[in-house]
Protein backbone atom coordinates (compact mmCIF):
# COMPACT_ATOMS: atom_id res chain seq x y z
CA UNK A 1 0.00 0.00 0.00
CA UNK A 2 1.43 3.47 -1.08
CA UNK A 3 3.06 5.30 2.42
CA UNK A 4 2.38 8.88 2.44
CA UNK A 5 6.20 10.14 3.08
CA UNK A 6 7.73 13.47 3.46
CA UNK A 7 11.09 14.39 3.33
CA UNK A 8 14.12 16.07 1.28
CA UNK A 9 13.61 13.49 -2.12
CA UNK A 10 9.98 13.29 -1.59
CA UNK A 11 7.97 14.40 -4.98
CA UNK A 12 4.79 15.68 -2.82
CA UNK A 13 7.12 17.19 -0.38
CA UNK A 14 7.24 20.53 0.40
CA UNK A 15 11.17 20.96 0.31
CA UNK A 16 13.55 19.49 -2.67
CA UNK A 17 17.26 18.45 -3.11
CA UNK A 18 19.55 21.68 -3.94
CA UNK A 19 19.07 22.72 -7.34
CA UNK A 20 22.17 21.01 -8.92
CA UNK A 21 22.87 21.89 -12.21
CA UNK A 22 24.43 18.97 -14.47
CA UNK A 23 28.19 20.57 -14.23
CA UNK A 24 27.73 19.94 -10.89
CA UNK A 25 26.55 16.57 -10.18
CA UNK A 26 28.45 13.75 -8.56
CA UNK A 27 28.57 10.36 -9.97
CA UNK A 28 31.00 8.19 -7.37
CA UNK A 29 31.12 4.74 -7.27
CA UNK A 30 29.30 3.43 -3.96
CA UNK A 31 27.51 6.02 -3.42
CA UNK A 32 23.79 7.53 -4.61
CA UNK A 33 24.35 10.31 -7.44
CA UNK A 34 23.41 14.06 -6.24
CA UNK A 35 21.16 14.78 -9.23
CA UNK A 36 18.94 18.04 -8.69
CA UNK A 37 15.52 16.97 -7.62
CA UNK A 38 13.39 20.14 -8.27
CA UNK A 39 10.66 19.13 -10.17
CA UNK A 40 10.54 22.85 -12.10
CA UNK A 41 13.99 22.21 -13.30
CA UNK A 42 13.09 18.94 -15.20
CA UNK A 43 14.20 20.50 -18.23
CA UNK A 44 17.91 20.03 -17.78
CA UNK A 45 17.79 17.18 -20.63
CA UNK A 46 20.81 16.41 -22.49
CA UNK A 47 20.82 18.50 -25.90
CA UNK A 48 19.41 17.32 -29.22
CA UNK A 49 19.93 19.41 -32.50
CA UNK A 50 16.12 20.91 -33.42
CA UNK A 51 16.07 21.95 -37.00
CA UNK A 52 13.14 23.50 -38.78
CA UNK A 53 11.69 22.03 -41.39
CA UNK A 54 10.71 23.37 -45.02
CA UNK A 55 7.10 22.38 -43.44
CA UNK A 56 7.59 24.47 -40.66
CA UNK A 57 6.92 22.01 -38.60
CA UNK A 58 9.40 21.31 -35.84
CA UNK A 59 11.69 18.00 -36.33
CA UNK A 60 13.75 16.76 -33.11
CA UNK A 61 17.27 15.65 -33.95
CA UNK A 62 17.22 13.94 -37.09
CA UNK A 63 20.06 15.95 -38.32
CA UNK A 64 22.76 15.64 -35.57
CA UNK A 65 22.15 11.96 -34.54
CA UNK A 66 21.95 10.75 -37.34
CA UNK A 67 18.40 9.36 -37.78
CA UNK A 68 17.47 9.85 -41.33
CA UNK A 69 17.05 5.89 -40.87
CA UNK A 70 13.89 5.14 -43.24
CA UNK A 71 15.05 7.84 -46.03
CA UNK A 72 18.42 5.82 -46.20
CA UNK A 73 16.58 2.96 -46.60
CA UNK A 74 13.73 3.95 -48.68
CA UNK A 75 10.86 3.19 -46.22
CA UNK A 76 8.07 5.48 -47.22
CA UNK A 77 4.96 4.91 -44.56
CA UNK A 78 2.32 5.11 -47.30
CA UNK A 79 4.30 2.40 -49.15
CA UNK A 80 5.10 0.19 -46.61
CA UNK A 81 1.67 -0.25 -44.89
CA UNK A 82 -1.25 -2.29 -46.11
CA UNK A 83 -4.55 -2.68 -45.66
CA UNK A 84 -7.43 -5.32 -45.96
CA UNK A 85 -10.84 -6.21 -45.11
CA UNK A 86 -12.25 -9.97 -45.29
CA UNK A 87 -15.17 -11.34 -43.19
CA UNK A 88 -16.66 -14.67 -42.41
CA UNK A 89 -20.33 -16.30 -41.68
CA UNK A 90 -20.31 -17.24 -37.80
CA UNK A 91 -21.35 -21.13 -37.56
CA UNK A 92 -25.44 -21.25 -36.25
CA UNK A 93 -25.56 -17.33 -36.67
CA UNK A 94 -27.33 -14.76 -39.44
CA UNK A 95 -24.18 -12.54 -38.07
CA UNK A 96 -20.61 -12.97 -39.49
CA UNK A 97 -17.64 -11.27 -38.19
CA UNK A 98 -15.20 -8.79 -40.54
CA UNK A 99 -11.73 -8.85 -39.99
CA UNK A 100 -9.88 -5.40 -40.60
CA UNK A 101 -6.06 -6.31 -41.57
CA UNK A 102 -3.14 -3.45 -40.52
CA UNK A 103 0.19 -5.04 -41.93
CA UNK A 104 3.19 -2.79 -41.82
CA UNK A 105 6.42 -4.34 -43.43
CA UNK A 106 9.87 -4.85 -42.30
CA UNK A 107 12.80 -2.25 -41.64
CA UNK A 108 16.43 -3.06 -41.58
CA UNK A 109 17.39 -2.79 -38.51
CA UNK A 110 20.37 -5.57 -37.58
CA UNK A 111 22.52 -5.45 -41.29
CA UNK A 112 24.19 -8.58 -42.09
CA UNK A 113 26.90 -8.59 -40.05
CA UNK A 114 24.71 -8.14 -36.83
CA UNK A 115 25.43 -5.12 -36.02
CA UNK A 116 22.96 -2.59 -35.55
CA UNK A 117 21.87 0.20 -37.60
CA UNK A 118 21.22 3.99 -37.15
CA UNK A 119 17.71 4.54 -36.02
CA UNK A 120 15.92 6.77 -34.75
CA UNK A 121 16.30 7.87 -31.03
CA UNK A 122 14.57 6.82 -27.90
CA UNK A 123 13.21 9.18 -24.92
CA UNK A 124 13.19 5.96 -21.98
CA UNK A 125 12.37 6.84 -18.27
CA UNK A 126 13.07 3.86 -16.29
CA UNK A 127 10.60 4.26 -12.76
CA UNK A 128 12.55 1.53 -10.46
CA UNK A 129 10.59 0.11 -7.20
CA UNK A 130 13.28 -0.22 -4.57
CA UNK A 131 11.44 -0.70 -1.75
CA UNK A 132 12.03 -3.40 1.45
CA UNK A 133 10.42 -6.29 -0.84
CA UNK A 134 12.89 -5.83 -3.63
CA UNK A 135 15.54 -6.68 -1.03
CA UNK A 136 18.06 -9.53 -2.17
CA UNK A 137 17.57 -11.60 -5.25
CA UNK A 138 15.12 -9.05 -6.88
CA UNK A 139 17.13 -6.19 -6.65
CA UNK A 140 20.09 -7.67 -7.69
CA UNK A 141 18.27 -8.90 -10.79
CA UNK A 142 17.11 -5.28 -11.61
CA UNK A 143 20.56 -3.72 -11.41
CA UNK A 144 21.40 -6.58 -14.09
CA UNK A 145 18.93 -6.10 -16.26
CA UNK A 146 18.83 -2.34 -16.53
CA UNK A 147 22.70 -2.92 -17.26
CA UNK A 148 22.48 -5.35 -20.11
CA UNK A 149 20.01 -2.28 -21.29
CA UNK A 150 22.40 -0.14 -21.26
CA UNK A 151 24.02 -2.40 -24.12
CA UNK A 152 21.16 -2.32 -26.75
CA UNK A 153 20.76 1.83 -26.42
CA UNK A 154 22.65 4.29 -28.87
CA UNK A 155 23.67 7.65 -28.15
CA UNK A 156 20.75 8.49 -29.94
CA UNK A 157 19.06 7.46 -27.28
CA UNK A 158 18.29 9.35 -23.52
CA UNK A 159 17.32 8.05 -20.64
CA UNK A 160 16.10 8.85 -17.18
CA UNK A 161 16.57 6.74 -14.21
CA UNK A 162 14.01 7.10 -11.29
CA UNK A 163 14.18 4.98 -8.27
CA UNK A 164 10.67 5.31 -5.39
CA UNK A 165 9.73 3.76 -2.21
CA UNK A 166 7.30 5.92 -0.42
CA UNK A 167 9.14 8.70 -1.79
CA UNK A 168 10.91 9.01 -5.41
CA UNK A 169 14.63 10.47 -6.82
CA UNK A 170 15.78 11.11 -9.47
CA UNK A 171 18.73 9.15 -10.17
CA UNK A 172 20.08 10.69 -13.54
CA UNK A 173 18.65 13.67 -15.65
CA UNK A 174 17.13 12.71 -19.05
CA UNK A 175 20.67 12.23 -20.37
CA UNK A 176 22.12 10.82 -24.01
CA UNK A 177 23.67 7.12 -23.65
CA UNK A 178 27.04 8.16 -24.68
CA UNK A 179 30.47 6.36 -23.90
CA UNK A 180 31.09 8.92 -20.96
CA UNK A 181 27.49 8.92 -19.64
CA UNK A 182 27.04 5.15 -19.68
CA UNK A 183 29.61 4.93 -16.52
CA UNK A 184 27.27 7.54 -14.42
CA UNK A 185 24.08 5.29 -15.26
CA UNK A 186 26.14 2.34 -14.28
CA UNK A 187 27.22 3.82 -10.93
CA UNK A 188 23.04 5.02 -10.37
CA UNK A 189 21.80 1.84 -11.11
CA UNK A 190 24.50 0.18 -8.50
CA UNK A 191 23.27 2.02 -6.44
CA UNK A 192 19.99 0.65 -6.27
CA UNK A 193 19.50 -1.11 -2.59
CA UNK A 194 16.04 -2.50 -1.27
CA UNK A 195 14.31 -0.18 2.00
CA UNK A 196 10.97 1.89 2.46
CA UNK A 197 7.48 1.23 1.04
CA UNK A 198 5.66 1.40 -2.71
CA UNK A 199 4.48 4.46 -3.36
CA UNK A 200 3.94 4.01 -7.63
CA UNK A 201 1.53 7.07 -7.90
CA UNK A 202 3.80 9.26 -6.90
CA UNK A 203 7.11 7.69 -8.86
CA UNK A 204 4.85 7.80 -11.95
CA UNK A 205 4.10 11.76 -11.25
CA UNK A 206 7.84 12.15 -11.40
CA UNK A 207 8.17 10.62 -14.58
CA UNK A 208 5.49 12.30 -16.40
CA UNK A 209 6.77 15.41 -15.00
CA UNK A 210 10.12 14.46 -16.93
CA UNK A 211 8.74 13.60 -20.13
CA UNK A 212 6.50 16.96 -19.70
CA UNK A 213 8.99 19.07 -18.89
CA UNK A 214 12.18 18.08 -20.93
CA UNK A 215 13.27 20.57 -23.09
CA UNK A 216 13.88 18.63 -26.33
CA UNK A 217 12.13 15.56 -27.38
CA UNK A 218 13.83 12.43 -29.70
CA UNK A 219 10.87 11.00 -31.86
CA UNK A 220 9.87 7.81 -29.92
CA UNK A 221 9.49 8.62 -26.08
CA UNK A 222 7.80 5.80 -23.30
CA UNK A 223 7.84 4.96 -19.81
CA UNK A 224 8.86 1.96 -18.49
CA UNK A 225 7.44 1.05 -14.60
CA UNK A 226 9.29 -1.82 -12.58
CA UNK A 227 7.71 -3.32 -9.17
CA UNK A 228 6.88 -5.81 -6.78
CA UNK A 229 4.36 -4.07 -4.85
CA UNK A 230 1.23 -2.91 -4.25
CA UNK A 231 -0.16 0.97 -4.08
CA UNK A 232 -3.81 0.55 -3.47
CA UNK A 233 -5.45 3.34 -5.81
CA UNK A 234 -2.38 4.50 -7.50
CA UNK A 235 -4.16 3.24 -10.58
CA UNK A 236 -6.28 6.07 -10.62
CA UNK A 237 -4.29 8.88 -9.67
CA UNK A 238 -1.58 7.88 -12.38
CA UNK A 239 -5.09 8.32 -14.51
CA UNK A 240 -5.64 11.67 -12.95
CA UNK A 241 -2.11 12.65 -13.41
CA UNK A 242 -1.97 11.77 -16.89
CA UNK A 243 -5.44 14.01 -17.72
CA UNK A 244 -3.30 16.85 -15.99
CA UNK A 245 -0.68 16.83 -16.95
CA UNK A 246 -1.72 16.47 -20.94
CA UNK A 247 1.28 15.68 -22.80
CA UNK A 248 0.50 15.78 -26.79
CA UNK A 249 3.50 14.17 -27.19
CA UNK A 250 3.29 10.46 -28.29
CA UNK A 251 4.32 8.18 -25.71
CA UNK A 252 3.84 4.75 -24.30
CA UNK A 253 3.53 2.97 -20.55
CA UNK A 254 4.97 -0.41 -20.31
CA UNK A 255 4.71 -2.16 -16.56
CA UNK A 256 7.18 -5.35 -15.28
CA UNK A 257 5.53 -7.17 -12.33
CA UNK A 258 7.90 -9.01 -10.28
CA UNK A 259 6.89 -12.43 -8.58
CA UNK A 260 3.54 -13.08 -7.33
CA UNK A 261 3.23 -9.81 -5.10
CA UNK A 262 2.76 -7.27 -7.36
CA UNK A 263 -0.28 -5.98 -7.90
CA UNK A 264 -1.23 -7.14 -11.46
CA UNK A 265 -5.01 -5.03 -11.75
CA UNK A 266 -2.44 -1.68 -11.22
CA UNK A 267 -0.24 -2.51 -13.09
CA UNK A 268 -1.66 -3.44 -16.13
CA UNK A 269 -4.46 -0.75 -15.99
CA UNK A 270 -1.68 1.61 -15.83
CA UNK A 271 0.11 0.38 -19.12
CA UNK A 272 -3.67 -0.14 -20.60
CA UNK A 273 -4.04 4.16 -19.85
CA UNK A 274 -1.19 4.67 -22.98
CA UNK A 275 -1.94 1.44 -24.58
CA UNK A 276 0.81 -0.22 -23.80
CA UNK A 277 1.42 -3.67 -21.90
CA UNK A 278 1.98 -5.33 -18.70
CA UNK A 279 4.31 -7.78 -18.16
CA UNK A 280 3.69 -10.92 -15.87
CA UNK A 281 7.54 -11.85 -14.77
CA UNK A 282 6.76 -14.65 -11.97
CA UNK A 283 10.35 -16.12 -13.43
CA UNK A 284 12.38 -13.48 -12.01
CA UNK A 285 15.00 -14.43 -14.04
CA UNK A 286 13.07 -13.85 -17.37
CA UNK A 287 13.42 -10.38 -16.55
CA UNK A 288 16.04 -8.62 -19.00
CA UNK A 289 14.55 -11.14 -21.81
CA UNK A 290 10.96 -8.91 -21.25
CA UNK A 291 12.82 -5.75 -20.96
CA UNK A 292 14.75 -6.85 -24.33
CA UNK A 293 11.80 -7.84 -26.11
CA UNK A 294 10.11 -4.22 -25.10
CA UNK A 295 12.87 -2.43 -26.49
CA UNK A 296 13.22 -4.05 -29.99
CA UNK A 297 9.28 -3.20 -30.24
CA UNK A 298 10.30 0.56 -29.17
CA UNK A 299 13.80 0.93 -31.85
CA UNK A 300 11.11 -0.70 -34.55
CA UNK A 301 8.56 2.27 -34.13
CA UNK A 302 8.05 3.62 -37.53
CA UNK A 303 4.87 5.74 -36.87
CA UNK A 304 3.41 8.22 -34.51
CA UNK A 305 -0.19 9.13 -33.21
CA UNK A 306 -1.71 6.55 -35.51
CA UNK A 307 -5.54 6.32 -36.03
CA UNK A 308 -7.30 4.14 -37.80
CA UNK A 309 -11.43 4.16 -38.71
CA UNK A 310 -13.72 2.06 -40.29
CA UNK A 311 -17.06 2.57 -41.32
CA UNK A 312 -19.91 0.67 -43.45
CA UNK A 313 -20.75 2.25 -46.68
CA UNK A 314 -23.45 2.62 -48.96
CA UNK A 315 -27.29 2.17 -48.59
CA UNK A 316 -26.67 -1.94 -48.36
CA UNK A 317 -24.57 -1.17 -45.80
CA UNK A 318 -23.37 -3.93 -43.19
CA UNK A 319 -24.45 -3.45 -39.62
CA UNK A 320 -21.75 -3.52 -36.92
CA UNK A 321 -22.66 -4.98 -34.23
CA UNK A 322 -19.74 -4.86 -32.00
CA UNK A 323 -16.38 -3.55 -31.81
CA UNK A 324 -14.12 -6.30 -29.73
CA UNK A 325 -11.86 -4.32 -27.45
CA UNK A 326 -12.12 -1.93 -24.93
CA UNK A 327 -10.32 1.09 -26.96
CA UNK A 328 -12.51 1.61 -29.81
CA UNK A 329 -14.55 4.89 -29.46
CA UNK A 330 -18.10 5.14 -31.81
CA UNK A 331 -19.25 8.22 -33.38
CA UNK A 332 -22.99 7.67 -34.08
CA UNK A 333 -23.29 10.60 -36.79
CA UNK A 334 -20.63 8.90 -39.28
CA UNK A 335 -21.22 5.79 -37.68
CA UNK A 336 -17.67 4.56 -37.21
CA UNK A 337 -15.32 3.03 -35.21
CA UNK A 338 -11.92 4.61 -34.27
CA UNK A 339 -9.37 2.97 -32.93
CA UNK A 340 -6.32 5.51 -31.67
CA UNK A 341 -2.76 4.25 -30.57
CA UNK A 342 0.84 5.97 -30.06
CA UNK A 343 2.74 4.08 -31.84
CA UNK A 344 3.12 1.67 -35.22
CA UNK A 345 5.92 -0.73 -35.24
CA UNK A 346 7.68 -1.98 -38.47
CA UNK A 347 7.02 -5.83 -39.20
CA UNK A 348 3.64 -5.93 -37.32
CA UNK A 349 0.25 -7.72 -38.73
CA UNK A 350 -2.37 -6.20 -36.55
CA UNK A 351 -6.29 -8.49 -37.15
CA UNK A 352 -9.11 -6.38 -35.96
CA UNK A 353 -12.44 -7.77 -35.41
CA UNK A 354 -16.06 -6.86 -35.67
CA UNK A 355 -19.34 -8.76 -35.36
CA UNK A 356 -21.97 -7.84 -38.15
CA UNK A 357 -25.28 -8.51 -37.32
CA UNK A 358 -27.69 -9.18 -40.31
CA UNK A 359 -25.29 -10.33 -42.48
CA UNK A 360 -26.38 -10.26 -46.11
CA UNK A 361 -24.31 -12.55 -48.95
CA UNK A 362 -25.85 -10.77 -51.48
CA UNK A 363 -25.39 -7.57 -52.56
CA UNK A 364 -22.13 -5.02 -52.82
CA UNK A 365 -21.34 -4.24 -49.16
CA UNK A 366 -18.47 -2.06 -48.63
CA UNK A 367 -16.37 -0.41 -45.76
CA UNK A 368 -14.37 2.23 -45.55
CA UNK A 369 -10.55 1.97 -43.68
CA UNK A 370 -8.73 5.01 -42.60
CA UNK A 371 -5.83 5.17 -41.07
CA UNK A 372 -3.64 8.38 -40.41
CA UNK A 373 -0.33 8.45 -38.58
CA UNK A 374 2.88 10.62 -38.28
CA UNK A 375 6.04 9.26 -39.76
CA UNK A 376 8.88 8.86 -36.95
CA UNK A 377 11.14 10.52 -38.85
CA UNK A 378 8.59 13.87 -39.26
CA UNK A 379 6.81 15.21 -41.90
CA UNK A 380 3.44 15.51 -42.66
CA UNK A 381 1.04 13.17 -41.58
CA UNK A 382 0.27 10.59 -44.04
CA UNK A 383 -3.72 9.34 -44.81
CA UNK A 384 -4.40 6.08 -46.40
CA UNK A 385 -8.29 5.69 -47.21
CA UNK A 386 -9.68 2.39 -48.81
CA UNK A 387 -13.40 1.31 -49.84
CA UNK A 388 -12.99 -2.39 -49.29
CA UNK A 389 -15.63 -4.55 -51.10
CA UNK A 390 -16.66 -7.51 -48.65
CA UNK A 391 -16.05 -10.64 -50.73
CA UNK A 392 -13.61 -13.77 -50.35
CA UNK A 393 -10.19 -12.40 -49.97
CA UNK A 394 -7.00 -14.61 -49.42
CA UNK A 395 -7.34 -13.71 -45.54
CA UNK A 396 -10.65 -15.09 -45.70
CA UNK A 397 -9.99 -18.43 -44.20
CA UNK A 398 -8.23 -16.84 -40.94
CA UNK A 399 -11.11 -14.41 -40.05
CA UNK A 400 -12.63 -17.25 -37.68
CA UNK A 401 -9.80 -18.45 -35.75
CA UNK A 402 -8.73 -14.39 -35.12
CA UNK A 403 -12.78 -14.02 -34.17
CA UNK A 404 -12.22 -17.06 -31.44
CA UNK A 405 -8.59 -15.48 -30.36
CA UNK A 406 -10.80 -12.60 -29.19
CA UNK A 407 -13.60 -14.44 -27.66
CA UNK A 408 -10.69 -16.14 -25.87
CA UNK A 409 -9.58 -13.48 -24.94
CA UNK A 410 -12.73 -12.14 -23.78
CA UNK A 411 -13.19 -15.18 -21.47
CA UNK A 412 -9.71 -14.35 -19.92
CA UNK A 413 -11.11 -10.98 -18.28
CA UNK A 414 -14.98 -13.11 -17.68
CA UNK A 415 -13.02 -16.27 -15.67
CA UNK A 416 -10.92 -13.44 -13.67
CA UNK A 417 -13.81 -11.48 -12.46
CA UNK A 418 -15.57 -14.76 -11.77
CA UNK A 419 -12.81 -16.50 -9.61
CA UNK A 420 -12.30 -13.13 -7.91
CA UNK A 421 -15.40 -13.19 -6.32
CA UNK A 422 -14.62 -16.95 -5.12
CA UNK A 423 -16.65 -18.60 -8.02
CA UNK A 424 -13.77 -21.28 -9.09
CA UNK A 425 -15.77 -23.62 -10.66
CA UNK A 426 -17.85 -21.02 -12.99
CA UNK A 427 -14.56 -19.60 -13.59
CA UNK A 428 -13.03 -22.92 -15.18
CA UNK A 429 -16.13 -23.44 -16.37
CA UNK A 430 -15.75 -20.14 -19.01
CA UNK A 431 -12.46 -21.18 -20.12
CA UNK A 432 -13.42 -24.84 -21.17
CA UNK A 433 -16.35 -23.79 -22.91
CA UNK A 434 -14.32 -21.68 -25.38
CA UNK A 435 -11.37 -24.12 -25.62
CA UNK A 436 -13.97 -26.91 -26.50
CA UNK A 437 -15.87 -24.73 -28.80
CA UNK A 438 -12.30 -23.62 -30.54
CA UNK A 439 -11.45 -27.77 -30.68
CA UNK A 440 -14.47 -28.13 -32.50
CA UNK A 441 -13.70 -25.88 -35.39
CA UNK A 442 -10.90 -27.93 -36.20
CA UNK A 443 -8.77 -24.66 -37.03
CA UNK A 444 -4.88 -25.66 -37.99
CA UNK A 445 -4.09 -21.98 -36.70
CA UNK A 446 -0.67 -21.97 -34.95
CA UNK A 447 -1.52 -18.78 -33.50
CA UNK A 448 -4.69 -20.02 -32.35
CA UNK A 449 -2.68 -22.82 -30.88
CA UNK A 450 -0.93 -20.76 -28.17
CA UNK A 451 -4.48 -18.98 -27.59
CA UNK A 452 -5.63 -22.44 -26.33
CA UNK A 453 -2.57 -23.49 -24.25
CA UNK A 454 -3.25 -20.20 -22.44
CA UNK A 455 -6.82 -20.97 -22.02
CA UNK A 456 -6.15 -24.57 -20.25
CA UNK A 457 -3.42 -23.00 -18.38
CA UNK A 458 -5.66 -20.28 -16.80
CA UNK A 459 -8.20 -23.07 -16.28
CA UNK A 460 -5.62 -24.73 -14.08
CA UNK A 461 -4.80 -21.40 -11.96
CA UNK A 462 -8.50 -21.28 -11.23
CA UNK A 463 -8.23 -23.05 -7.41
CA UNK A 464 -8.35 -21.41 -4.25
CA UNK A 465 -4.80 -19.78 -3.49
CA UNK A 466 -3.55 -20.69 -7.16
CA UNK A 467 -5.76 -18.17 -8.82
CA UNK A 468 -4.56 -15.32 -5.82
CA UNK A 469 -0.63 -16.51 -5.86
CA UNK A 470 -0.24 -17.02 -9.52
CA UNK A 471 -3.98 -16.50 -12.00
CA UNK A 472 -5.13 -13.62 -11.51
CA UNK A 473 -1.57 -12.31 -12.81
CA UNK A 474 -1.52 -14.39 -15.69
CA UNK A 475 -5.24 -13.66 -16.90
CA UNK A 476 -4.57 -9.88 -16.76
CA UNK A 477 -2.00 -9.96 -18.83
CA UNK A 478 -3.66 -12.63 -21.24
CA UNK A 479 -6.67 -10.59 -21.51
CA UNK A 480 -4.10 -8.14 -23.55
CA UNK A 481 -1.93 -9.81 -24.61
CA UNK A 482 -4.07 -11.40 -27.33
CA UNK A 483 -7.24 -9.03 -27.56
CA UNK A 484 -4.65 -7.02 -28.95
CA UNK A 485 -1.54 -8.83 -30.17
CA UNK A 486 0.88 -7.90 -28.08
CA UNK A 487 4.24 -9.41 -27.32
CA UNK A 488 4.88 -10.82 -23.58
CA UNK A 489 8.27 -11.42 -23.25
CA UNK A 490 8.68 -14.85 -21.13
CA UNK A 491 8.26 -18.10 -23.06
CA UNK A 492 5.99 -20.51 -22.31
CA UNK A 493 6.38 -24.10 -22.54
CA UNK A 494 3.35 -26.58 -24.22
CA UNK A 495 3.30 -30.28 -23.22
CA UNK A 496 2.94 -32.70 -26.57
CA UNK A 497 2.66 -36.58 -26.30
CA UNK A 498 4.96 -36.29 -23.02
CA UNK A 499 7.63 -33.80 -24.61
CA UNK A 500 7.33 -30.05 -23.24
CA UNK A 501 7.86 -27.66 -26.45
CA UNK A 502 8.71 -24.48 -25.89
CA UNK A 503 6.24 -21.33 -27.82
CA UNK A 504 7.44 -17.77 -27.74
CA UNK A 505 5.08 -15.15 -28.03
CA UNK A 506 3.48 -15.49 -31.59
CA UNK A 507 3.12 -11.58 -31.62
CA UNK A 508 6.91 -10.15 -31.93
CA UNK A 509 8.29 -8.50 -34.76
CA UNK A 510 11.72 -9.58 -36.08
CA UNK A 511 13.39 -7.26 -33.80
CA UNK A 512 11.74 -8.05 -30.43
CA UNK A 513 12.76 -11.67 -30.43
CA UNK A 514 15.82 -10.74 -32.11
CA UNK A 515 16.66 -8.42 -28.88
CA UNK A 516 15.61 -11.18 -26.61
CA UNK A 517 17.01 -14.07 -28.45
CA UNK A 518 20.49 -12.23 -28.19
CA UNK A 519 20.05 -11.97 -24.12
CA UNK A 520 19.07 -15.46 -23.83
CA UNK A 521 22.15 -16.40 -25.79
CA UNK A 522 24.04 -13.90 -23.74
CA UNK A 523 22.58 -15.77 -20.40
CA UNK A 524 23.59 -19.16 -21.60
CA UNK A 525 27.15 -18.27 -22.69
CA UNK A 526 28.39 -16.59 -19.70
CA UNK A 527 27.74 -18.08 -16.48
CA UNK A 528 29.21 -15.30 -14.56
CA UNK A 529 26.25 -13.18 -16.23
CA UNK A 530 24.79 -12.46 -13.05
CA UNK A 531 27.72 -11.80 -11.25
CA UNK A 532 27.85 -8.16 -12.56
CA UNK A 533 25.01 -6.32 -10.41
Amino acid sequence: MGNQCTGIDDFQGQQFAPNISAQNEVFVEGRVPIVGQNPSRFNDDDIITVYQSNNNRLNYGRNSLGQGYMTAQKYNLRDNISIQASSHGLTNSQNAALMITIKSNDILLINQKGQECLRQGIDLVCLIDHSGSMQGEKIKLVRKTLKQMLTFLQPVDRLCLIMFDCRCYRLTRLMRVTQENVQKFRIAISSLQARGGTDIGNGMKMALSILKHRKYKNPVSAIFLLSDGVDEGAEERVRDDLIQYNIRDSFTIKTFGFGRDCCPKIMSEIAHYKEGQFYFVPNLSNIDECFAEALGGLVSVVANHVQLSVQPMNSNKIQIKKAYGDKWTYDSWKGAFTLYQPHLLSGVRKDYIFEVADYKTSGKQEVRVLLQADPVEGGDKVTIEQIIELKNSDLSNEVLPNYYRVKGAECFEQARLYAEQGQYQASQQILKNINSEIKLQNFNDPNLQVVQTDLEMASNFCYPGQFENEGRHHMHQLHIVHMYQKSRGVQINQNQDGQIISLDCQYQNNLQKQYKDQTREIKQNDPNYWNDC
